[in-house]
Parts: structure tokens; C-alpha cells; sequence
């Protein structure tokens, strides 16, 4: 690793202790997908580069999220509609933090993006379809399958199993086959099994309650 791989390795590990240092369990969720998107990435036949800009992407995607008042992203009750758009603008201001330092579009895209869905019903721009950044899209469903799965003051975390269903029952919102491939690697991962019905309509036959 050289040049300018080395340069955003050290950018992403310093944004990292920043994050750490401001909302550890915040820095936890990054690491956790980080980790979880190399290996899917991996599977789905990404290049090494490629697998290097989704951990990267993944390690910071949620930083704009330092700039929302904690007690906002901490509530432990429903969020008001005005605290809810006040969470909204997290990618944009995610994306404007990292805008002086000139990093890979790519990168870029999965902190402004991650939050759009394939059916077009997404944050910020209510993007639809391929014109969603394909890095983007992938984050998509980690960040939904971390979430779900760690505690958090205002819901438990669910299974593994129910965080798959969860999946499965929103899936006009994810591109149909990075989820079908996700579902494969989950099973893979922890053992469950998952069918596909004609229309590339997910269901989930089966996973264990991890």
C-alpha cells in the first residue's frame, strides 16, 4: 500500500479517533460494518481497491452525525418530526465535513448516499434506482443490518434472523440483487437459509436467532 491509499487509510483512521472520542458506540457501529462490508465485498467479487473504499466509506459514513446535538440521536423515545429532519440532514452534513479534503467520489458517495433507497423513498434526494451510487446501495444494508441488531437507548437489538426479515419485508428498498447476495452471505455467515420468489421477491425460509 502506497501513495494515496496510505493517504486515506491515515485520513480514515484519524476521522475514526475523532469519532471514538465524541460517541464511542457511534465509532462501534462504523468498525462493525467496516469489518462486515470488506467480507461481503469480498464475496460479491470486489477488487481489493473496491473493498478498500467500502471500509473506508463505512468507517466514517455516519459523521455528520457529530454535528446533531446527542441528546437528539440518544433520545430514548419516538423522535418529534422536527427532530427526525434535524436526523435527516446527517449525509449532507457528513458530506460537507469531508468536502475540503478532496476524497474519492466514491467514498463521498456512500456518507452523502447511504440513506437513499432503490424504490426512491430515500434521504437526501430521494434518489431511485441505479442512479443511487453502487457503493452506496451496499451500504445501504449494512447500515440497516447494524442498526437494527445493536442496542441502542430507544430499542433493543433484534436476532440476526429478525434483522434478516426486516430486510426481507422492506426489500423495494434495496437494490434486488446486492440483496439477494447479501441474504447469501448471511447465510453463509451464520447459517440461515433464505429463497428468492419469482419477481426477486425475498423470503426468509429461515435463519437462527443469534
Amino acid at each position: 500500500m502506497w501513495g494515496a491509499e496510505v493517504v486515506l487509510e491515515s485520513i480514515s483512521v484519524f476521522i475514526s479517533g475523532i469519532v471514538e472520542g465524541r460517541d464511542p458506540v457511534l465509532n462501534e457501529h462504523h468498525q462493525r460494518v467496516a469489518a462486515g462490508i470488506s467480507e461481503f465485498a469480498e464475496h460479491i467479487g470486489c477488487t481489493g481497491e473496491e473493498r478498500q473504499i467500502l471500509r473506508i466509506g463505512a468507517s466514517i459514513h455516519d459523521l455528520g452525525k457529530l454535528s446533531i446535538n446527542e441528546h437528539i440521536l440518544n433520545k430514548p423515545a419516538r423522535l418529534t418530526a422536527t427532530e427526525m429532519e434535524l436526523v435527516r440532514q446527517h449525509p449532507e452534513l457528513g458530506y460537507q465535513l469531508l468536502a475540503p479534503l478532496n476524497l474519492d467520489p466514491r467514498i463521498t458517495g456512500i456518507v452523502r448516499y447511504h440513506h437513499e433507497n432503490f424504490d426512491g423513498t430515500g434521504y437526501p434526494e430521494k434518489r431511485k434506482g441505479d442512479d443511487i451510487p453502487f457503493y452506496a446501495r451496499i451500504m445501504r444494508l449494512w447500515d440497516v443490518y447494524d442498526a437494527v441488531t445493536m442496542d441502542r437507548p430507544y430499542h433493543k437489538g433484534v436476532s440476526s434472523s429478525e434483522a434478516l426479515q426486516i430486510l426481507v419485508d422492506t426489500s423495494e428498498r434495496y437494490d434486488p440483487e446486492l440483496l439477494a447476495s447479501f441474504c447469501d452471505f448471511i447465510e453463509g455467515r451464520f447459517g440461515g437459509r433464505v429463497a428468492f420468489c419469482q419477481g426477486g421477491e425475498a423470503v426468509c425460509l429461515h435463519a437462527p436467532a443469534l
